[in-house]
């Protein structure tokens, strides 16, 4: 991730989810951890949000794995795809709204 003034900082998916999961730890509060990276919390609360959806996504796709595939697949196939426009959208709405 590098930094230069006037520049948006970009976060790899793994930097997110370290992110995501050191707010998850036993007295550590989500304003310390936006604090500590720099982000804002809504931020913060989206990518949480796009991870929540990733995760149920995931489930729902392991779900009809176990069914024929065919029709099942290529549905899976575009909602995976609209969950990730979806996720897209609330990532730069959060980055207006920072700016």
């Amino acid at each position: 991730m590098s930094e230069s003034k006037g520049k948006q900082r970009r976060f790899t998916a793994e930097e997110k989810r370290v992110i995501l999961a050191e707010a998850e730890q036993p007295g550590v509060t989500i304003t310390a951890v936006c604090r500590k990276h720099r982000i804002a919390a809504t931020q913060f609360y989206c990518w949480r949000a796009v991870a929540e959806q990733g995760v149920e996504a995931a489930l729902k796709a392991d779900r009809r794995g176990r069914r024929k595939a065919g029709a099942d697949s290529e549905a899976a196939r575009l909602q995976a795809e609209i969950a990730r426009l979806r996720a897209v959208v609330t990532e730069i709405t959060a980055e207006n709204l920072e700016l």
